[in-house]
C-alpha cells in the first residue's frame, strides 16, 4: 500500500474564543484536504485555589461550555467533510502539558491552536498556551491569529 502524504491526525485545541474557532476552521480544512482524522480537544484546568462556590459547580459549568463549543466544532467539521472526534480533559494542572500529552497519546502529527492579545502584557498571559505548545511540542504546531 502506498504511503499517503500530509497529516494523518490533526489535534485542535478549543477554548470557545473566536480565535480558537478560527483555529478549528483551519484544522478542519487541513484534515479534510489530507484525509486526516480531526480531534477537537478542550482542556478544563484545575480550578484556582479561590473558586466561588463548589468545585463540582466549576467543573460542571466548564463541561457545559465545552459541550456547547463542541457542537459548533461538529458543524464546522461537517462543513469541510472532516472526520471528527471530540474530547474534554478535566482537572489538568497544566493546559499545555495536557494538550501535548493528549497529542502524543493520540499520535497527532499536527497541533492547531489559536493565539490572541493585542498588548504585550495580554499576549504574555493569553498566549502562554500557544507559546508552550510551540516550544515543547514534539510535532508540528500551527498557531492561528
Amino acid at each position: 500500500m502506498a504511503e499517503r502524504g500530509g497529516f494523518h491526525r490533526v489535534l485542535v485545541a478549543v477554548d470557545g474564543s473566536p480565535v480558537s474557532m478560527r483555529a478549528v476552521d483551519h484544522a478542519a480544512r487541513i484534515a479534510a484536504s489530507d484525509r486526516a482524522e480531526l480531534i477537537a480537544l478542550h482542556v478544563v484546568p484545575a480550578p484556582p485555589s479561590q473558586v466561588p462556590g463548589e468545585v463540582a459547580d466549576y467543573y460542571e459549568q466548564a463541561r457545559q461550555n465545552a459541550r456547547r463549543w463542541m457542537r459548533e466544532v461538529e458543524a464546522m467539521a461537517a462543513a469541510h467533510a472532516a472526520r471528527l472526534r471530540t474530547d474534554i480533559v478535566v482537572g489538568a494542572e497544566s493546559v499545555v502539558d495536557a494538550i501535548l500529552g493528549y497529542a502524543e497519546n493520540a499520535s497527532a502529527d499536527l497541533v492547531v491552536t489559536g493565539t490572541r492579545g493585542t498588548t504585550a502584557s495580554h499576549r504574555i498571559l493569553v498566549g502562554s498556551v500557544a507559546s508552550g505548545l510551540v516550544e515543547y511540542g514534539a510535532c508540528a504546531v500551527l498557531v492561528v491569529r
